[in-house]
């Protein structure tokens, strides 16, 4: 009989959560988005419209190995379901299912709701567990239910919504069992099909723990290699079938390490400033750095505060409540997790609020690996659930049956306080999908194209999230405008350089409308196919060229195309190239130099084009420049060419007193190659080579020299 009886206890439990979890998810999700066919609200602009168009082309590709490879999301520059952020487990699962799928399907809203269930279900019996009392386990569940670090993960990264896996891991360490081993295997590959951070979290609390079995001797030195082995092959295997590997290992190598950190002040910010967010009617916006804020954002909540304050209270007072619950929760490998854990949170640059205390430079060779967790601030989640639980247990064990009015009231301020963040959500679930105006994309001639292309084929592509739904919608065959979390950087430089030499060969596929990314692109093709059948487009504030289609041009288009005149250039007046995106002269083959002064000439051909102030025919071509020269590369040398006629070539040489230093450089520009105003330098270099080709840095981009300014002399 008591099994019946626990069997539809357990039964109960579940309808319940399913229950909360449903409304929670409508609450914060609105209902009409739990629908599978119901897109609309995946595209309003954030990050949520590079996962669902992740998933749309991943669905109706072929399956093909890796598995979770998807090379049409991104036209061949080494992607996969994994980087798109599409949680991978769904995506595999349901393009299983494929045929039964309607064009238009979406599992977003499913995710939330097992995401509320597990993290409620999952909470009420671990706390269950440390407190064995029912009533305190179901109001523990609420309050992680409502957790703001939690919530606030599922409109922006929704893989990133499974904090639940975080409970199991917290329930596994405390278990002691040094015989769960398929346990935690089974978790570590369940997390790397959802998101790599968690797996991180698993990785390390495993790890350590595998160690501290070994020196206690739970375990022998054969059983524990057995174990290492075993978990972390699979997890390579999973790994590679899943598709991590499409991008190579140094370009999981990036920026952030040390900016998407925790502040010592995260747990007590309620506010995420960049997005107009508050958690709490009551407590200030301490206005922590961006970075912090968004991937740093630990706020517990207020009534999360109140809980801490008083367990830290009781632990002052009370010497027995430290004894007891240090050998329950604070054995020292858990330690040795939670303080590794901790400062991995806190990186290499140590905050309170705007304070930096201690800042630590880390060798490229220590950063590298630790940029695989550039947004380290993440990690503290785990804390934060480890603390949190651990203060239900003190105040269970220190009050006992008063503990369930204590839990109440703090449950009651966080629901509460909580409350605030309501109005954000509500408005985020009115707002309007990002969608293309201009009658132009309905156009037949234009929906029937099969690929969507940009002339500057970068990661965040600034054009994205506005072509988001058009790609999806339409089901464009491939397309290079994307936002991922990595791109394999060297398909990515071969992609824009191929580009490149198939517009100056005049090789335009007659099926792809291509993005023109800037002004500067627009003057270099409208050179280029001046006597072609190739249409010229403005549309929505976005320039479009596309072959064949001259005959779509309105009046409009025809005008604009007329008055548009390339940057005129005043004779002798010194030229600065701080700013891609602001520079009208500049064409093809530039690039970054992360946001320091000057511009990279990249690829085999880079090109400035303007006006003149007025005609002449004695023109000099003066710019002071960097050359990409090292004891590896020696030489550089350029063919410079003027309207597309050969002027003169230039060469830099290797000096090691001169290295990385300012060098100015002239060229006379040849009477016979200059035919009216306009002028289009370009600068060929037949032999770029990239930093990583000489093992200086993981920077893919083939350099030629850095562009500081220039000017004309007359």
């Amino acid at each position: 009989m008591k099994i019946k009886k626990q069997k539809l206890n357990n039964l109960n439990l579940i309808l319940i959560y399913f229950f909360i979890s449903i409304v929670f998810t409508i609450l914060f999700n609105g209902f009409e988005n739990i629908n599978f066919t119901n897109t609309e609200w995946l595209f309003l602009g954030n990050d949520m419209s590079a996962h669902q168009t992740g998933w749309n082309f991943f669905k109706n590709d072929i399956w093909r190995f890796p598995f979770g490879s998807n090379p049409d999301f991104g036209n061949g520059i080494g992607n996969s379901i994994i980087y798109s952020d599409s949680i991978p487990l769904f995506a595999f699962i349901f393009k299983l299912f494929n045929f039964l799928l309607p064009e238009k399907f979406q599992y977003f809203g499913l995710w939330f709701i097992l995401c509320f269930f597990l993290q409620g279900i999952l909470s009420y019996f671990l706390t269950l567990k440390i407190t064995n009392d029912i009533k305190v386990s179901f109001l523990s569940s609420i309050f992680f239910i409502i957790f703001p670090a939690f919530i606030y993960r599922m409109g922006w990264h929704p893989a990133l919504f499974a904090h639940w896996t975080l409970i199991i891991t917290i329930f596994l360490v405390l278990q002691k069992d040094h015989k769960n081993n398929h346990h935690w295997i089974f978790l570590i590959l369940l997390t790397s099909l959802i998101h790599f951070y968690f797996t991180v979290i698993v990785l390390i609390t495993y790890n350590i723990l595998k160690i501290f079995s070994l020196y206690e001797r739970k375990i022998n030195l054969r059983k524990y290699l057995q174990h290492i082995i075993i978990s972390h092959s699979l997890l390579i295997f999973v790994m590679f079938c899943a598709g991590y590997f499409e991008v190579r290992i140094v370009d999981t190598f990036a920026l952030g390490f040390g900016i998407y950190k925790l502040n010592l002040l995260s747990i007590l910010d309620p506010v995420v400033t960049n997005e107009g967010l508050a958690w709490s009617w009551i407590l200030p916006d301490l206005k922590l750095s961006k970075g912090e804020e968004l991937e740093g954002f630990n706020f517990v909540g207020s009534g999360g505060l109140v809980l801490l304050c008083l367990t830290v209270y009781l632990l002052i007072m009370d010497a027995n409540l430290r004894v007891i619950s240090k050998k329950i929760f604070f054995r020292k490998e858990i330690s040795i997790i939670l303080i590794l854990v901790f400062f991995l949170s806190l990186s290499n640059t140590i905050s309170l609020g705007s304070l930096d205390i201690i800042s630590i430079p880390l060798h490229d060779f220590l950063y590298g690996p630790l940029s695989i967790i550039r947004s380290s601030g993440r990690l503290f989640w785990f804390i934060s659930y480890f603390i949190l639980f651990y203060s239900i247990f003190v105040i269970c064990l220190k009050f006992k049956k008063r503990a369930f009015i204590i839990l109440l009231l703090i449950v009651g301020v966080q629901l509460t306080d909580t409350s605030a963040s309501l109005s954000y959500y509500k408005k985020k679930i009115s707002s309007n999908t990002v969608k293309l105006k201009d009658k132009f994309w309905s156009k037949n001639e234009i929906k029937n194209m099969k690929n969507l292309m940009t002339t500057r084929p970068i990661n965040y592509n600034p054009y994205f999230d506005k072509f988001a739904y058009y790609i999806v919608n339409n089901n464009f065959k491939k397309t290079n405008i994307i936002k991922m979390a990595r791109i394999d950087r060297s398909k990515a430089a071969k992609n824009r350089y191929d580009l490149i030499n198939n517009f100056i060969e005049k090789k335009l596929d007659n099926e792809t409308i291509y993005i023109l990314d800037n002004i500067g692109h627009l003057h270099t093709l409208k050179e280029i196919y001046k006597n072609e059948n190739v249409g010229f487009f403005k549309r929505d504030k976005i320039l479009i060229m596309i072959k064949d289609k001259q005959n779509l041009m309105n009046e409009n288009d025809k005008k604009f195309m007329k008055n548009s005149k390339a940057y005129e250039i005043k004779f002798n007046n010194k030229i600065n190239t701080n700013n891609i995106k602001d520079n009208d002269f500049l064409g093809f083959g530039w690039s970054h130099n992360l946001d320091k002064d000057g511009i990279w000439n990249e690829g085999n051909m880079s090109n400035i084009i303007f006006n003149l102030e007025k005609d002449s025919k004695k023109l000099n071509f003066e710019f002071d420049c960097i050359p990409f020269l090292n004891k590896k590369i020696k030489k550089i040398s350029l063919d410079i060419f003027v309207n597309g006629k050969f002027n003169n070539k230039i060469k830099f040489d290797y000096n090691d007193k001169l290295l990385n230093k300012v060098i100015k450089t002239n060229f006379k520009i040849k009477e016979e190659n200059l035919n009216g105003k306009i002028v289009n330098v370009e600068f060929r270099n037949e032999n770029p080579i990239s930093p990583l080709d000489i093992l200086i840095s993981p920077d893919s981009r083939k350099l030629g020299f850095l562009l500081l300014n220039f000017k004309l002399l007359n």
